[in-house]
């Protein structure tokens, strides 16, 4: 069962260090989830500050990934159960990090997976 964050706001797109490399953050208030991701520029344009998307996350492919302003395959680099759940998840060489306050087993099932697929709609 994949994760859905449906609502999710973007709150801030900023430049980084490296040249022509962007952060999205995403939260959704209903959830209390929040997501990061690095983009490089030319895939920003899509986004805006204050658009509404909805971010699915899963260990298999996506049917809905045609329609989709943003797919992308990645792994998971590190997982941290501490206080909720906070995932590190990479997209060649471009990081997504997602925390989660009360992750479902579901959830933490999903990133046990070699493979994730994000696509944010």
């Amino acid at each position: 069962m994949p994760l859905r964050v449906k609502d999710a706001m973007i709150t801030d797109i900023e430049n980084t260090e490296t040249k022509k490399l962007r952060v999205l953050r995403m939260t959704s208030k209903e959830e209390g989830i929040a997501l990061s991701i690095e983009l490089p520029e030319a895939l920003c344009g899509p986004f805006h500050v204050k658009d509404m998307v909805s971010v699915i996350i899963d260990s298999e492919e996506l049917t809905k990934g045609e329609g989709a302003k943003l797919y992308a395959e990645g792994t998971v680099f590190k997982i941290d159960d501490s206080s909720g759940l906070s995932v590190t998840i990479t997209f060649g060489g471009l990081r997504l990090m997602l925390t989660l306050p009360s992750p479902k087993p579901s959830h933490r099932k999903i990133f046990d997976s070699k493979n994730i697929f994000l696509a944010i709609v």
